[in-house]
């Protein structure tokens, strides 16, 4: 992964957010209701490109779909191999000792 690559397409898909957001099938009170914006607040963000990547993980879900979609198969899929091969390791535990540890870490 090439680190200066990835900035640079960041600062690309950054330059054309405006107009993605213009060419979705979406209204802008969407997407201020989406980031609980104000409208103000939203266009300054955009004008100075200054989305969160957590906001720009909320607006990609909705401005790029089927990309999201695909993006979230390929982590499946490599969470599944992860998992399998953990499988044949023998690294694995008592499903209810993990399920109790994860309610009491999150608070379930």
């Amino acid at each position: 992964m090439n680190t200066v690559k990835i900035i640079n397409e960041y600062d690309r898909i950054m330059e054309g957010l405006a107009d993605d957001i213009k060419n979705s099938h979406y209204k802008v009170q969407y997407f201020l209701d989406l980031l609980h914006l104000k409208r103000g607040f939203f266009y300054k963000k955009l004008k100075e490109k200054r989305f969160t990547s957590e906001e720009m993980i909320v607006l990609s879900k909705s401005l790029y779909p089927k990309q999201y979609k695909d993006y979230e198969i390929e982590i499946i899929d490599k969470l599944l191999k992860i998992s399998s091969q953990q499988i044949k390791e023998g690294q694995v535990g008592n499903f209810e000792v993990m399920l109790r540890e994860t309610m009491e870490k999150y608070g379930l």
